[in-house]
Formats: structure tokens, C-alpha cells, sequence
């Protein structure tokens, strides 16, 4: 009879229906109440025995938010790893072949993932009491990481050759996934704790979790952190620095997205409107486009049109139209290795042979015939003298405000040697800068005054290529690698005096030399109050600035009556300055193409 009471003093009281329907009889008779009342009885069926079953198995939003920070580290570390190797790869002095491919797409990719891996878990190893707003907020930008991955991943398959991007846009797929469950449980863990801790407890809990981490029990500050004195606190900053470095960070990682989708969806937009043609340089098999319209009339020349070195065909298209459109020849325009439409680069150009024997051997697996007149713009007039040294059938070259062996690229100046630091400022742009993708439409904008206004989209997809950074770098690392006997100036029978200037031997036999600078390169002076606002920047007249660009001006004319008088010896050269006003781009702007397209066929054709 006894038996209840005396189960409640050794368990306790206890308002659980099941311990008591087992404790307490009933109806049951005496014998039943004895036997339960047993000392054996009580042993068996109430003490706890050991228990023999697993635990259940872990939430998989707990497993991540004990796991996470390992898995962040190692991505990491991956991502760390493929930023190298292709960091290696891009930069070294092998000689590669890419089709329509960079490996600048990897390392991209490779940085990103590491950029946000290592911020994210600083930050969550640093921080002990993560406020709610600011796991709220790494969750979004986490979930951004993984869908602009996803996207990428799917953009970079789509592009021709990018199946190594595509493959480690997963490293951001998985990163951005996992960070975004580990915020996701630590709110839900900070929610759990809540609902089980004293009220009181719960409440200092809960102002530790409020957006800035502000606790009523703390004094007040005075002036900007009167409402709250944590704002002023190392988490407060921390929490600050953190969510400022990764949203910086999500710029870079955001242009790889738009760079990858961007040229995905330029390959299927922007079609090539000649040929591409296949030769081959000293065992390496190249592609190159060539575009070439207009009758071949017997007696008429063919006209090949040479971009400059920060441009593509495009930029030639509309120089070309008029002249074929004027004079009824043949015209060909062609983006040389690794720009516009091109789909073949080098890593070691100055293992292959110089552009005018590409040019040639490209012209000839084309079909093409001369005689040939060469225009370069900028970087391309050094192309046509290329092309007229290794030619024997050209007549005639246009130097459209291009100044070979006078500049070179890493010298600001005309005359001055170029510094090699430009090339870890390739570098360091490339990895600091990283996907031009944010820029689209800024870099490269050839300006409203553009033309073929139609093809100025073109121009802008092309110009934000991957592979057309790619070839910047390794055109100036070509020219520093070139011994100076193998320079054009050389291979000429040139000399340089000791202002830089190149008088040349007259080797270019039967071709004559049509030489047309900007006005802007040739005729800066700081006569006059307007000049001197417009070249001088307002400075006075005797500025440092000002009297550079007075000297430099004088040097580039110089050098334009040196290429008229000493390229050719047997055949009168001519120079003519651009109108006023023109500019370096004078060769695509509509103010001025028609007009050089005039002296072209004027001298030339």
C-alpha cells in the first residue's frame, strides 16, 4: 500500500502520466501490488540501464556549422592553389597556344573563391557573439557567391575552350553554398538557445544578437555612439571591416560572372565577317581572321588596313569602306594574333617570326594578290613596315599617327627607354583589377563619334575579350625580349641619335611612305591663352608638364619628316597633318576618316 510514496521519495516527484501509470497501481489486487513492490522489481524496471543505441544523427545544418569553418579553410587553400598555378601560367616565358581560351578565366575564378573564403572565416573565427544582421547579411552575399558560380559555371561551358573555368566555378558554388548554411544555423542555433535560457538570460542573450550587438546594461557613450556605446567597440569594427573588405571583394567575383556571361554571349552575338585561315609559324599552326571586300580589278592595288595595338579590325572597318567605296579597289582588314576575332595567341611571340611574315603567309592562304598598299594606325604602322620589309610586292605605306622605334610601350616619352616595371603593372592590374567585366562598356568605349556606328558594340565585345588583356601583356613582353638586332630600325639599316630619333637607311626600294600625324601628337605648343588651357592644363607656359609636352610635339614631327625622307631612297615620301583638332582615333572618328581616306588614294593609290 506504501508503495507509491515510496517510489516518489527515491525518483522525485514527477507529474509525467507514464511514470506514474508505472509506479502507482491502480486496480490491481494485492498479490500484483506485492510483487510490484519488490526490491528486484524496482531494480529492473526502474534504474537506468546503460543505453546500447547510437546517437541520433547530426541536422546537416548543425553538421555545418561545427564543420563550415574546416571546409572554408580547405576551399581556401584550393582556390589559393589554382590562383598560382594559373598565375604561373599566364606570366611565364613559355612559349603556349590558346584558341579562343585564357588562362586568366581560371585564376579569376581561383582568386574569388579564396578572396571570399578567407574573409568570411576570419571573420567568423574572430567574432564570438555574431550579431543576427550581420549573419543575415553574409548569407546573402553568400548565396550571391554561389549563384554568380552557377552562372559562371554555365556561361564558361558555353564559351569555346573554357571548360577549365567552367569546372572550378564549382570552388564558388560549393564556398558560397556552405557559408550560406553555416550562417543559416547559426541563427537558427541562436533562436534555439533563446526559447530554452531563463527569461532573463534570453533577454541579455537577445541584445547581444541585436543588429550592432547593443546592450541596455552597458553605459551610454556620448556624441555619435550616445545610442549605443558597442558601435564603438573591436567587434563592432570588425563586423564593419569584414561585410566592407567582402562587399569590395564581390566587385571582383561579380566581374567574373558578367565577364564569363558577357563573352559567352558575344561568341554567339558578334560573328566574324570574313575568314578565319590557318598558317603556320615556325611549327606552330595559327588562326587568324582577314576580312577582305571590293572587286580585284587587274591594275588596282589591295589595300591591308593594320589596327592599332589596343584595338581590332573593327576599328579599320569604315577607313576601309570609303576607300573601296572612292577608289573601286580591293580592301582587307585582319586582327593580328590574340584581337578581335582572331581566336589564336602565343605566349612567346618573339619565338615565332615578325607580323609582316604572318601577314604575308596569311594573305597568301587567302588567296589574296598584289601589288599592296599597307595603312597601320598607331602600333600598326610598325606592322606595315614589317610587312613592306618582308613583301616584296608593296607600293605603298600610310603611317597613320604611328611612330615605330620612337616609342615603344612602357615609354611614356618619345625617345625615352622603356621601363620593364611595366610588365609587373600588367600583372599586378590583372590580379588586383581582375575581370574587366565590371567595366564593360567603359574600357574600350571608342566614343560616340565612333564609326560604323553599327559596329560600335562590336568594337566594345571585342575590346573586352579575356584573351585581348591576355595579349597586351605578352605583345610588351615580346618587344623586351627582342634583341636590339632584331629591331625594325636595324632590320632597316636605321641609326638612333642620342634624342631617340631614327634615321633610317632607305631599304624600302619602290614603296612610297605616306606619313599622317594628329594634330593633337604634332602641333601642341602653349602660344596663346586658349592653347595653353587646352595643352597645358592652365599651367603656365613655362611648367614642367607644359614644356615637356611642347618638346615631345617637336620630336614627333621630327621623326614624321624622317620617316618620309630616309624609308625609301628612290621614292619621294610625303607628310601631311592631320586637320585641326584631330585626334590619336582620328582614323575611326566621323569628322576625320573620310578626309584620310582622301589622302590615301591621293598618294598612295
Amino acid at each position: 500500500q506504501k508503495m507509491p510514496s515510496l517510489a516518489l521519495l527515491i525518483f522525485g516527484h514527477s507529474e509525467d502520466s507514464a511514470a506514474v501509470s508505472v509506479l502507482t497501481p491502480t486496480t490491481h489486487d494485492r498479490s500484483e501490488d506485492a510483487a510490484a513492490a519488490s526490491p528486484a522489481t524496482i531494480t529492473n524496471t526502474s534504474v537506468p540501464q546503460p543505453k546500447t543505441t547510437k546517437d541520433p544523427e547530426m541536422h546537416p545544418l548543425e553538421r555545418s556549422r561545427r564543420l563550415g569553418p574546416y571546409g572554408l579553410a580547405f576551399l581556401a587553400i584550393v582556390g589559393f592553389v589554382v590562383f598560382v598555378i594559373y598565375f604561373v601560367i599566364s606570366f611565364r616565358g613559355e612559349g603556349k597556344l590558346y584558341e579562343y581560351s585564357c588562362p586568366f578565366s581560371a585564376m579569376w575564378v581561383g582568386l574569388a573563391t579564396m578572396w571570399y573564403c578567407v574573409v568570411l572565416l576570419s571573420w567568423w573565427l574572430l567574432s564570438k557573439s555574431k550579431s543576427r544582421i550581420i549573419l543575415k547579411v553574409w548569407m546573402a552575399i553568400s548565396l550571391f557567391v554561389a549563384i554568380q558560380g552557377f552562372i559562371s559555371l554555365i556561361s564558361f561551358a558555353s564559351s569555346k575552350n573554357e571548360g577549365t573555368a567552367a569546372g572550378f566555378s564549382m570552388l564558388l558554388i560549393v564556398s558560397g553554398s556552405l557559408g550560406s548554411m553555416m550562417c543559416l544555423a547559426e541563427i537558427k542555433q541562436a533562436a534555439n538557445d533563446a526559447d530554452t535560457l531563463p527569461p532573463q538570460q534570453a533577454a541579455n542573450d537577445a541584445d547581444t544578437l541585436a543588429p550592432l550587438g547593443c546592450n541596455d546594461t552597458e553605459p551610454k557613450a556620448e556624441g555619435r555612439c550616445a545610442k549605443c556605446s558597442v558601435c564603438c567597440t573591436a567587434k563592432f569594427w570588425l563586423n564593419f571591416c569584414a561585410i566592407f573588405v567582402m562587399l569590395w571583394g564581390l566587385v571582383f567575383s561579380g566581374g567574373v560572372m558578367v565577364q564569363s556571361t558577357a563573352a559567352s554571349a558575344d561568341y554567339n552575338t558578334f560573328k566574324p565577317p570574313g575568314s578565319i585561315h590557318t598558317i603556320t609559324s615556325n611549327g606552330v599552326e595559327l588562326q587568324l581572321h582577314l576580312f577582305c571586300f571590293g572587286a580585284a580589278t587587274a591594275g588596282k592595288k589591295t589595300i591591308i588596313f593594320e589596327h592599332g595595338g589596343g584595338s581590332n579590325s573593327v576599328s579599320m572597318l569604315a577607313l576601309a569602306e570609303e576607300v573601296t567605296s572612292k577608289h573601286k579597289t580591293r580592301a582587307c582588314v585582319y586582327d593580328r594574333l590574340g584581337y578581335g576575332f582572331s581566336p589564336s595567341y602565343y605566349t612567346g611571340l618573339e619565338t615565332l617570326e615578325n607580323s609582316g611574315v604572318l601577314l604575308s603567309k596569311l594573305l597568301a592562304a587567302a588567296g589574296e594578290t598584289g601589288p599592296f598598299v599597307c595603312a597601320g594606325h598607331s602600333a600598326g604602322a610598325e606592322a606595315c613596315l614589317w610587312f613592306a620589309h618582308e613583301q616584296h610586292d608593296v607600293t605603298g605605306v600610310a603611317m597613320l599617327d604611328g611612330y615605330p622605334d620612337l616609342i615603344r610601350a612602357g615609354a611614356f616619352r618619345p625617345g625615352k627607354e622603356p621601363n620593364k616595371a611595366i610588365l609587373q603593372g600588367i600583372q599586378a592590374l590583372a590580379v588586383m583589377a581582375g575581370a574587366p567585366g565590371m567595366a564593360r562598356g567603359a574600357i574600350g568605349n571608342p566614343g560616340a563619334e565612333f564609326v560604323p556606328a553599327e559596329e560600335k558594340g562590336t568594337m566594345i565585345a571585342l575590346y573586352a575579350q579575356t584573351r585581348f588583356w591576355f595579349a597586351q601583356y605578352w605583345d610588351v613582353a615580346a618587344d623586351f625580349a627582342r634583341e636590339e638586332d632584331q629591331r625594325l630600325y636595324k632590320q632597316l639599316g636605321g641609326s638612333k641619335d642620342s634624342e631617340g630619333l631614327v634615321r633610317y637607311g632607305g631599304t624600302l626600294q619602290g614603296v612610297k611612305v605616306l606619313v599622317v600625324p594628329a594634330a593633337w601628337t604634332t602641333n601642341r605648343t602653349c602660344e596663346g591663352e586658349e592653347n595653353a588651357k587646352q595643352f597645358c592644363c592652365g599651367r603656365a607656359r613655362d611648367s614642367n608638364r607644359c614644356v615637356k609636352e611642347f618638346a615631345d610635339s617637336r620630336k614627333y614631327q621630327e621623326q614624321a619628316m624622317l620617316y618620309a625622307e630616309t624609308l625609301s631612297d628612290d621614292v619621294e615620301g610625303k607628310v601631311v597633318f592631320g586637320p585641326e583638332g584631330s585626334f590619336h582615333n582620328f582614323v575611326y572618328h566621323q569628322d576625320y576618316y573620310q578626309w584620310i581616306a582622301a589622302r590615301i588614294i591621293e598618294h598612295l593609290l
